[in-house]
């Protein structure tokens, strides 16, 4: 009897140990804090878009939801936190073509298509990030991070829930991208930094490529109303792997300059690109779309080159009601079709019935001449191509016209 009531003490002590344990371990993985929020950008109007006069998508009045972020924050001590930031989109159903090449140049190369499985509404992963803050002047994020251009460019604008910035829309910077990210403030804030090395292929691309690519940023506010900032990028877009890195190749480059103004309910600002070896055009039809940085053959990747600028202002004349109007014009093709040219404007008007929601009245137009361009942000991350093809010589238009009118909301919580 002794025995068994030993027995029992002992297995007891056992699992009033463990308990105390697991309590202690529960206790530590639990510190910290989480929030959780989210942003959505929708938008209800019409839309006419016209290439060589002709009706053409997206034409038409609907609703659309832009964009849906569901943000998970969480903070372990002073040092560590992690971001979970989850984005939507709606993919059509159409045919995909996979290409692989076997063996060294000169490759054989396979082509399999495949139909899709109907039209679905997919969730992914924007940013998804382990943050350490080692001072005020060096913070280092691991993952899916914020990328050092065109966010910044955005809170200078104020306005990306009715649209992309320039550079973003363009296809010619990312928001976010897989790599490693470094940030920081210094001289008392005054100076501000980001610095990136990522895979080059984007935020929906998490796949390994054979080289990294670079992206820095310096930004400068040396009065609280004024803020400047200048920008780099180089590398080859997530697009070079085992299959091709003895192929001839192109690198591609970007510059950026922006300027920002807000005080007294007053905002302006203006962003300046160069950018090389994004993309390519066609010589004979004006198609800008063509990637410039391998062609998966021994023949060179043609290069070319574009340029752009965006302006914008805003005037909040009472806490609830403001105005704001954007100018942006771009030649994406300087090299190839060096009349290639794209222009596009809004105005709008915008009330904030409470500090987290905006309802925005606006009217867009944009106009590609001399060619054919896509644009994104037409919808749920999706594009729309604007312009026309042909040769300008044998009578074609070559031109196309979108006009947008409708109702532009964002809510935050």
């Amino acid at each position: 009897m002794t025995k068994q009531i030993l027995a029992v003490w002992a297995v007891a002590g056992c699992a009033l140990a463990t308990a105390v344990h697991a309590d202690a371990v529960a206790t530590e993985v639990e510190t910290g804090t989480t929030t959780v929020g989210g942003q959505a950008f929708f938008d209800l109007g019409n839309i006419s878009n016209q290439l060589n006069n002709v009706d053409a998508a997206p034409t038409g009045t609907g609703f659309d939801v832009k964009r849906f972020y569901l943000i998970v924050d969480h903070k372990f001590d002073d040092m560590w936190a992690a971001n979970l930031t989850t984005d939507a989109q709606y993919s059509p159903d159409k045919t995909t073509s996979v290409v692989s090449s076997v063996g060294p140049p000169p490759k054989t190369t396979t082509v399999v298509t495949a139909s899709g499985s109907g039209a679905v509404s997919e969730v992914f992963i924007k940013k998804l990030y382990l943050q350490a803050t080692l001072s005020d002047a060096l913070i280092v994020h691991a993952g899916s991070y914020t990328s050092p251009w065109a966010p910044f460019v955005e809170s200078l604008y104020g306005y990306r829930f009715i649209e992309k910035t320039q550079t973003d829309r363009l296809g010619y910077a990312y928001t976010a991208d897989w790599g490693l990210n470094a940030t920081g403030k210094l001289a008392d804030g005054v100076v501000n930094y980001s610095a990136s090395i990522t895979n080059g292929g984007g935020f929906k691309n998490p796949s390994r490529s054979k080289y990294a690519d670079y992206e820095a940023r310096v930004g400068v506010t040396p009065v609280p109303w004024l803020t400047l900032g200048a920008g780099f990028y180089s590398g080859h877009l997530g697009q070079i792997n085992t299959s091709n890195e003895n192929y001839p190749n192109n690198t591609a480059s970007r510059w950026n300059l922006a300027v920002g103004i807000k005080e007294a309910g007053f905002r302006f600002g203006a962003e300046y690109f160069e950018a090389k070896n994004y993309k390519s055009a066609n010589a004979s039809t004006g198609v800008y779309s063509a990637s410039a940085i391998t062609t998966d053959s021994a023949t060179m990747p043609v290069s070319d080159k574009a340029d752009g600028f965006s302006i914008w202002s805003s005037y909040d004349f009472t806490a609830q009601w403001s105005v704001f109007g954007r100018y942006d014009q771009a030649k994406p093709s300087k090299d190839v079709v060096s009349t290639l040219m794209d222009t596009y404007f809004n105005l709008g008007v915008n009330y904030k019935p409470r500090k987290n929601i905006d309802l925005s009245l606006v009217y867009k137009n944009e106009k590609v001449e001399n060619g054919q361009i896509s644009v994104s942000g037409a919808d749920a991350n999706g594009n729309y191509t604007l312009g026309g093809t042909g040769l300008p010589a044998n009578g074609a238009t070559t031109s196309g016209q979108f006009h947008e009118i409708g109702v532009y909301a964002q809510f935050a919580f």
